[in-house]
């Protein structure tokens, strides 16, 4: 190549690189080259790629189906060069550099060289589409219409149905009671009322107290139809889904699972409606497959591992839809401790290995200690000590090397000290008594408060189990005592499956005092082990 050819490739390739952060398909990118680069459509093509003659023949020649890297440098440049000049490229050939460039063939070739095609070689290049191969693709609807609202719709948003239920006539009107209570205003009471409604009731008003008044106005015009959603609505919406992580935190599952549901549903609304540039519809897909990772855990830690794992799918689909290789290793984190938790070790090694693949892409460290820490637990549960204790040494190393590429969602993981009560059910699955004292002591004295009353309450619960282990009753029956105490004020179905299983582990000693004191309490509280 040239220096003057270099220089122009190089341009192209900045052009290219500008375009493609703000969503342009490389079909796009090749039409406005085309205003400046009066050359082929095959150089074109190369040119938004941002591809060298020597890159091209090389992929090329690793696709081509005769297997015989029958392509040259000087081959290639005989085809770019036509039809002015050098040599008309064949069939094969078209279909292969299509594959290369994430195109149609036709598109490869000009519209006055397409006619000198026969016939089945023209039908054979109408055939050969790879536009979809392209990330920022959309492809167009039966209607044969390119305005981004008419796009084919993916198949995880078709099947994505509503999970919104009326509310009860009586919450409607505790919201009624407590905003005339707290807003003096009667037009933002009414608006405050429009968006606790649309959001999933009562809970939603802590959300909305985290809005400004524009961001209000906006949100209800989006739930609407009122008016383009733009990045600014955008932006409310994951605010919103920030907020609905700590309302978590504070309420437990059982309240904010309506609420993220909601919230869910209006972003599937949007989806299906709104003509969206392709960054924008990219960000509004990444919200979707956030809320459906939230919807998923929530639903896991209520113990409804059915509607978890497809929730879980669901994010999955979308996020592999933007290429969100962080948000992949989350999700399949979370469906490897699922069935952990359910005692499934082979299904907790699959999740966690694929977990572990698209970690190795994410730029964050947060996230690869917590891929280390499920696949440990899945080994502690198989009976492998020594992999697993490495592997919770590596995620400790990885959680103190925090980056600004570790996503807002991961947050709870250092604040809650995450990292110390998840190796709490490794080390009782390996029976190792004094490490989980050890740690858990610390993790609870890390604890921030009531907000993690759930982190707590697993604490205090994996300290009893492993008191159980030492034939501690009596502090044994007093952890769990503790225990159920802080999970009176949380619903999680998690936390009642992990102090029954511990409560079991004390049969044994059920005549001793202490632990019919901890049945009486357990049975007030409506934590009776029902089996």
């Amino acid at each position: 190549m040239t220096g003057e050819g270099y220089r122009v490739l190089l341009s192209a390739r900045r052009r290219s690189d500008i375009l493609r952060a703000k969503g342009f398909t490389y079909e796009q990118i090749a039409a406005v080259l085309a205003l400046d680069h009066q050359v082929s459509p095959l150089r074109l093509y190369r040119f938004a790629q941002g591809r060298t003659v020597s890159e091209v023949v090389n992929a090329f020649n690793d696709l081509d189906p005769a297997g015989a890297a029958s392509l040259r440098d000087a081959r290639l440049y005989d085809y770019e060069l036509h039809p002015r000049a050098g040599r008309k490229p064949p069939l094969r050939a078209l279909t292969t550099l299509a594959r290369i460039y994430q195109t149609s063939a036709r598109q490869l070739v000009s519209d006055s060289d397409y006619g000198t095609y026969c016939p089945l070689d023209r039908e054979a290049l109408d055939r050969a589409d790879f536009r979809h191969w392209d990330r920022h693709y959309h492809r167009p609807s039966a209607a044969g219409s390119s305005c981004a609202s008419m796009k084919e719709t993916p198949a995880w948003l078709a099947q994505s149905r509503e999970a919104r239920t009326g509310l009860q006539p009586e919450e409607c009107a505790d919201l009624l009671r407590a905003l005339g209570a707290e807003e003096a205003d009667v037009k933002r009471r009414d608006l405050l009322i429009e968006l606790a409604l649309t959001l999933g009731g009562m809970p939603a008003l802590a959300l909305l107290r985290h809005l400004t008044p524009e961001e209000e106005v906006r949100l209800a015009r989006a739930g609407r139809a009122e008016g383009r959603v733009d990045a600014a609505a955008v932006a409310t919406i994951e605010k919103l889904t920030a907020q609905c992580r700590r309302l978590d935190d504070a309420l437990g599952p059982k309240t904010v699972l309506p609420v993220v549901d909601a919230q869910r549903d209006l972003v599937t609304r949007l989806l299906r409606r709104e003509s969206l540039l392709p960054a924008l519809r990219d960000r509004l897909i990444g919200v979707y497959a956030e809320l459906s990772q939230l919807s998923g855990y929530l639903h896991y830690d209520l113990a409804d591992y059915q509607a978890a794992t497809k929730r879980f799918e669901n994010s999955l689909e979308a996020a592999l839809e933007i290429g969100n290789a962080t948000l992949l290793a989350y999700v399949h984190h979370w469906l490897s401790d699922m069935a952990s938790f359910q005692g499934l070790p082979a299904k907790a090694f699959d999740h966690a290995f694929a977990a572990q693949g698209w970690a190795r892409r994410s730029p964050s460290h947060l996230l690869r200690a917590r891929t280390n820490i499920v696949e440990s637990w899945a080994l502690a549960l198989d009976g492998r000590p020594t992999p697993s204790l490495r592997l919770l040494e590596t995620a400790r190393n990885e959680a103190q090397k925090p980056t600004p590429a570790d996503p807002p969602y991961l947050y709870w993981i250092t604040e809650s000290s995450a990292l110390e009560g998840s190796s709490c059910f490794c080390f009782n699955a390996l029976r190792r008594p004094d490490a989980t004292i050890t740690t858990v002591t610390a993790q609870l004295d890390s604890l921030p408060g009531e907000t993690y009353s759930r982190e707590q309450a697993f604490g205090l619960i994996h300290h009893g189990n492993a008191l159980i282990q030492k034939r501690e009753i009596p502090e044994a029956a007093a952890k769990l005592s503790e225990a159920a105490s802080v999970m009176a004020v949380h619903s999680s179905a998690r936390l009642i499956h992990s102090l029954r299983s511990a409560r079991r582990q004390l049969q044994p000693w059920s005549t001793y005092t202490h632990v019919r004191d901890l049945d009486e309490e357990l049975h007030t509280l409506g934590f009776t082990d029902k089996q």
